[in-house]
């Protein structure tokens, strides 16, 4: 009997045409896809206001354009809640949308808010790529010292971080099939999966996550550009701005997961709504 993680159909992967799909798939269930993303965007509302109005600490949505180092005894076990419970948030939009392209499974708030085997799998998976991503910081601040003459050079740094980007992006396109690996409960082991069979496509892949983010970017320019034409910027609230990036990161996981979702069921030879 063949190996399912070795028997990959060889085929051409369409960039925009799997964008479009995966887009189209998610279209029928867009009420009930806008209404986790509320559930979502009032949650992370909440989690940031209750350390600003319980312990007076700076807030996101009151004014404070990045996050700020804690100040209060109190105010970490309030981060701490927060950090898992956007995890939990977070990890279930991607296997929601991902089922939903992969099987037509409606969207439920109850979905969010699950725990078990996916979630696990799926969490272990991005903390081993979060590690990676890491890496080479952990190494330069080591190297620091020896990088001296280096990190001097603005010219030199600029090209480092371009290539650290591109590698990136690369890896972008293959790590594309983790989510719907997990969706899917494909028994494989996930990046060796993963990685086989974006097996002549990888290439291709790159361009999935290289048009979300030139889509993202049009996006963040266009709200800056509609903030400065209707002068929101003096606003002492984060308002609309941090619901705004909330639900535009909502929006591309969603979109991420399905791209990938749809990447997965052409290459696998799944047909849509087979459990």
């Amino acid at each position: 009997m063949s190996d399912p993680a070795r028997t990959v159909p060889n085929r051409n992967l369409p960039v925009f045409r799997t964008i479009e799909e995966g887009l189209a798939a998610l279209r029928p269930a867009w009420l009930s896809v806008i209404k986790l993303f509320l559930v979502v965007l009032m949650l992370q509302i909440a989690l940031d206001l209750i350390p600003a109005l319980a312990l007076g600490t700076p807030s996101q949505i009151l004014g404070a354009s990045t996050p700020v180092p804690i100040q209060q005894p109190g105010e970490l076990p309030l981060r701490v809640l927060r950090a898992l419970v956007s995890i939990l948030l977070y990890i279930n939009l991607l296997i929601i949308a991902a089922r939903l392209v992969l099987y037509g499974e409606a969207p439920t708030i109850a979905g969010l808010f699950r725990w078990g085997r996916r979630q696990w799998r799926l969490l272990g998976t991005l903390v081993i790529i979060g590690v990676a991503a890491a890496a080479p910081g952990f190494v330069g601040a080591f190297l620091t010292p020896a990088l001296g003459p280096f990190l001097a050079s603005p010219a030199a740094v600029l090209a480092f971080l371009a290539i650290y980007v591109a590698c990136w992006l690369w890896a972008a396109g293959w790590l594309l099939f983790v989510v719907p690996i997990v969706a899917a409960d494909d028994p494989a082991p996930v990046l060796d999966r993963a990685w086989r069979l974006s097996a002549g496509n990888r290439s291709r892949l790159m361009g999935i996550p290289a048009a979300i983010a030139f889509a993202l970017l049009i996006l963040i320019g266009a709200i800056q550009l509609f903030a400065t034409f209707f002068n929101l910027e003096p606003l002492p609230l984060g308002i609309p701005t941090y619901p705004l990036a909330v639900l535009t990161l909502q929006a591309v996981y969603a979109v991420y997961a399905a791209a990938g979702a749809v990447a997965y069921r052409r290459l696998t030879g799944q047909t849509a709504g087979a459990a």
